[in-house]
């Protein structure tokens, strides 16, 4: 009996909670997909960060976990909260507590099973969508292979007993507390009002915004220049400030809203605006405090997807700073020639320059940055005709330069630092040559023009005369893709020039030679874009579709419930045009009321990260692009949920 009716009641649940059941087999098979991802051996091996994506895997899904334990404790409340007159009648007709409970927690794993069994196929499908995503940015010749993971399938199965043991221990702790009167009204309880006395509520709006904007300035003066490290006891403050001030704001704002309304008449008595207005209040009163966590939410999933593309356009930025050559090496004169057969042995040589670093013993440049350069105690000369065929090679624009003038190339960060010095106008060589500066540059700087500097000094080919060799250079671009194995084998080769043993009695080998191979850092490079991306995308998509269901189903409840409200106005004459757009203004308040604040907060926080970031990126403006992006995805899937909940409440009102 209890079986049969427990499964009735399944049925009638899966047509009022389609939404959140779609999300909830999304989170699994999300989770899912990356438990085969993270599980997948051919994954791993693609390089040695991807070691890591594992243990990333395991403490995103905490997150993840935790996040979908609150959808679903949630709407678990919400359920009872719909059917606790029904609870109530059962209890008067002499059913127990006990069946009553039990009945409700059979129907909730029944759902939950339907979910977690639909999510397998589904989430095997999103593992191969991720597959494509990672060959694409391996650029591989092969698709990477996920397997179908025993291991995998039973972490989805812990992470779901976990959530719903959690999830149903309060629902059957809340049951057995209440009473036959407490089941019948139930659903007619609110959240608490904090403050009746709307002065109060008002001030404690304005002070919830003077605290949030003071956070964000806090947080701002935090990233200052690169090289300087922000607090992070003081950014954990911050973030603390921010969230008290998201839930004062939203907990307020209504109110404040509402009274700006009624107390303007040609605002208030214009059209619907004050049946939407007094809708939109009570609405807010009602679940204000879910709404300061959606809210939170929010916040969370526009820095995620931001933090994604600024980490993403970072390394991309960083490979060609550190390896826009296919092989570079720098090393003794008399080892390169053996250095360029052993790469020749293995790719085919499409450009190849051999050229000289020169010392330049008066340090003028490196004592003006006044920077820590590690082991380098002089400047570096290059001649132009090597500059040139460097640039060449990187497909940049040759320059050119008169025999008394000087170019100086140096990193972004650097460059600030010596803009407004007069002492770099001329500069002289050991020779006692003297060169005027012609220009500054920093765009396509690289590191395999000198490890170690972050600046090249460009002279004359004749100013060179008498200098001394410091270190011979070997650039090639080969016609193959360089791989990260190579790499390795090349090292292993070259290595060790010099071994020590330490303490513990393990030997640590080091190489004279400086090697970069694009293929190396390109599949390092690829690896943390992976991780960064894939995760930001997995928490931001888990977040998004919480906040779009919870908003649903609160909407489409209000929808039953006050059916009778839009009758009235139906009888009144309005027609039904009119009405549709009463009910998409009042879901658009109530969509767009927690979306306004984490737009502003994300902004602001990015703007404050880009300072450190932009010396990695294109330019200082590329962040806001990236903004924008993210923001037009985020709205994309926000507007999905919109329009299913938009027309469901039509359907249930017109029903």
């Amino acid at each position: 009996m209890l079986s049969k009716l427990a499964l009735r009641n399944v049925k009638r649940s899966m047509k009022d909670y389609v939404i959140y059941l779609i999300t909830v087999t999304i989170a699994f098979s999300l989770i899912f997909a990356f438990n085969l991802v993270g599980n997948s051996k051919e994954v791993l091996e693609l390089s040695e960060v991807m070691n890591n994506f594992k243990l990333v895997m395991y403490f995103v899904n905490t997150l993840i976990v935790l996040a979908v334990c609150f959808l679903i404790n949630y709407t678990i409340k919400f359920m009872f909260a719909k059917r606790s007159k029904e609870f109530g009648t059962y209890m008067i007709l002499g059913i127990k507590k006990n069946k009553i409970s039990n009945l409700f927690t059979l129907e909730n794993i029944i759902l939950g099973f339907f979910s977690l069994l639909i999510s397998l196929p589904i989430g095997y499908i999103f593992s191969l969508f991720m597959s494509f995503i990672i060959t694409s940015l391996f650029e591989l010749n092969h698709i990477v292979k996920i397997t179908f993971n025993i291991e995998a399938v039973l972490i989805l199965f812990v992470y779901f007993l976990f959530i719903y043991l959690i999830a149903l221990f309060f629902a059957r702790r809340r049951i057995k507390k209440m009473k036959i009167y407490d089941l019948i009204y139930f659903e007619k309880q609110n959240e608490k009002k904090k403050n009746k006395n709307l002065e109060i509520r008002n001030i404690i709006f304005i002070l919830s915004l003077i605290l949030g904007i003071t956070a964000l300035i806090l947080f701002d003066k935090e990233f200052t220049r690169v090289g300087v490290e922000p607090s992070m006891s003081m950014i954990l403050i911050c973030i603390i400030l921010i969230i008290i001030s998201i839930y004062g704001v939203i907990i307020t704002l209504s109110d404040f809203i509402l009274n700006i309304v009624l107390k303007n008449k040609k605002l208030k008595y214009t059209k619907d605006n004050l049946f939407v207005a007094r809708t939109f209040s009570s609405k807010v009163k009602t679940m204000s405090f879910t709404l300061g966590t959606l809210t939170v939410l929010i916040t969370l999933t526009l820095i995620s997807l931001n933090l994604s593309s600024l980490f993403k356009g970072m390394f991309d930025y960083q490979l060609e700073l550190s390896s826009p050559y296919d092989i570079s090496i720098h090393a003794d004169e008399k080892d390169i020639k053996e250095y360029l057969k052993i790469i020749e042995d293995n790719y085919t040589t499409k450009d190849k320059l051999i050229y000289h670093g020169y010392s330049e013993p008066n340090n003028n440049i490196g004592k003006l940055l006044n920077e820590e350069r590690g082991w380098r105690k002089t400047d570096q000369v290059i001649k132009l005709s090597d500059y040139n065929k460097l640039l060449e090679l990187k497909g940049d624009k040759k320059v050119t330069l008169k025999d008394d003038e000087y170019l100086l190339h140096i990193t972004k960060e650097l460059k600030d630092n010596l803009e407004d010095k007069k002492e770099i106008s001329h500069i002289t060589l050991a020779n006692g040559k003297t060169l005027k500066l012609k220009e500054i540059k920093s765009e396509g700087y690289t590191y395999a023009w000198g490890m170690g500097y972050g600046f090249v000094i460009v002279v004359p080919d004749e100013a060179i005369s008498g200098l001394t060799i410091e270190e011979t250079r070997l650039i090639v671009n080969t016609k193959e893709e360089t791989t990260e194995k190579f790499a390795k084998e090349l090292t292993s080769y070259i290595a060790p020039d010099i071994c020590e043993e330490t303490v513990d009695g393990e030997t640590i080998c080091y190489s004279l030679a400086n090697i970069t191979v694009r293929g190396q850092e390109k599949a390092n490079n690829n690896g943390f874009i992976t991780i960064t991306s894939f995760v930001c995308f997995y928490i931001a998509f888990i977040f998004i579709a919480i906040v779009g269901t919870i908003l649903a189903i609160q909407s489409l409840s209000d929808s039953a419930k006050h059916k009778y409200r839009y009758k009235v106005l139906s009888r009144l004459g309005i027609k039904n045009e009119n009405i549709n757009k009463t009910i998409f203004k009042q879901l658009s308040i109530f969509f767009i009321f927690p979306l306004l604040y984490p737009i502003i907060i994300s902004y602001s926080a990015i703007a404050s990260m880009n300072k450190i970031f932009k010396i990695a990126l294109t330019s200082d403006l590329t962040y806001l692009g990236y903004f924008l992006t993210n923001l037009i995805i985020f709205l994309i899937i926000y507007i999905i949920y919109f329009m299913a909940t938009y027309f469901g409440f039509k359907r249930n009102v017109k029903g």
